[in-house]
């Protein structure tokens, strides 16, 4: 469980790129409240080298909470994205880069934003892991990080506990997958709406793995999994892949739930549900028709498994799309 999180504030950062992830998690906390979500006690500081305030962009000013030394354990780092060649405050930032080794070394998940990427790859936490950074920067970083394995054609990363995001929107999108991750779909897609009602692609689509082979070492469900992927509109015949894993339909079921901590079946609708996306996004067919091509003969139970997984009906998930792609 989330208990701490800390923002990172130093000069010449992108102020959103701190302000954003604050909002969504002040709106995170609010929303748990209203729950009585014991979860909604986390604390959420704003941390610098030095206590005194921060002038960005525009003459705007972050006032720091605490200095690093105050912060003995953290469970998630948000690092900001920082403005234009990040050289010259890296060069200043020596504290901030040992710190975020240690805080690494002692469990802190770490979300690095645009150039911020740079500040881990100084501590030699991107060392032979995937990381990407701001479009403007590959080359340099490149050039400075040869250890490091830039994905250039990916806005988002995930090795481990490193979470590595091209832009401040990426960003967002990282916070959500975050949310999501900490306290459920649900409330990660309420919190998303909340700051942006137009449909974005989920995290899964965009993000480049340090492991592609599902996150988890049993081959056995990763076969499971890939034929899943393979053949997401035909119907699910558990007893088959139970018995093409040489396993009972009982222990199938138990190891899949294991390392996907899901269901076959959920995972089933969750794949096709992500099909449906895109033919929502980018072709005319109708809504029966989508249904159809990806498994559901009831367009009525197609358009209900869709809203509880993307909290909106299909009609709702196109008009929004279409809104954001077309509009002239």
């Amino acid at each position: 469980m989330i208990r701490h999180v800390t923002l990172l504030a130093m000069g010449q950062m992108l102020s959103s790129s701190v302000a954003i992830p604050l909002e969504m998690l002040e709106a995170t906390r609010a929303r748990l409240r209203l729950a009585r979500d014991p979860r909604a006690v986390f604390q959420v500081d704003v941390v610098a080298q030095q206590l005194q305030p921060l002038t960005m962009l525009g003459g705007f000013q972050i006032r720091p909470g605490k200095i690093l030394d105050e912060v003995e354990h953290t469970d998630l780092i948000v690092v900001p994205a920082l403005w234009r060649n990040p050289k010259p405050q890296l060069a200043q930032q020596a504290d901030t880069i040992a710190w975020l080794a240690r805080q690494y070394r002692a469990g802190a998940s770490i979300i690095a934003i645009g150039t911020g990427v740079c500040l881990l790859a100084e501590a030699g936490l991107l060392d032979g892991k995937p990381a990407t950074t701001h479009w403007h920067y590959l080359d340099q970083f490149a050039r400075d990080y040869p250890k490091v394995k830039l994905q250039r054609q990916h806005l988002l990363t995930q090795d481990g506990r490193l979470y590595c995001a091209a832009s401040v929107n990426s960003g967002a999108d990282l916070m959500v997958h975050f949310i999501g991750l900490q306290y459920g779909r649900e409330l990660a897609l309420q919190v998303e709406q909340q700051f942006s009602p137009e449909v974005r692609n989920p995290f899964e689509k965009k993000v480049f793995y340090a492991d592609q082979a599902h996150q988890h070492p049993d081959e056995v469900i990763a076969l499971a999994q890939t034929w899943l992927q393979q053949n997401v509109q035909k119907p699910l015949l558990l007893s088959q892949l139970a018995a093409d894993a040489g396993l009972s339909e009982r222990q199938f079921d138990r190891r899949f739930r294991a390392v996907t901590s899901t269901t076959p079946t959920q995972y089933l609708q969750k794949l096709r549900c992500d099909n449906a996306r895109d033919l929502l996004q980018n072709s005319n067919l109708s809504v029966a028709d989508i249904a159809a091509a990806v498994g559901y003969n009831d367009g009525g139970y197609f358009t209900r498994i869709f809203r509880r997984l993307a909290g909106q009906t299909p009609a709702e998930y196109r008009k929004k799309v279409r809104a954001k792609l077309f509009s002239s």
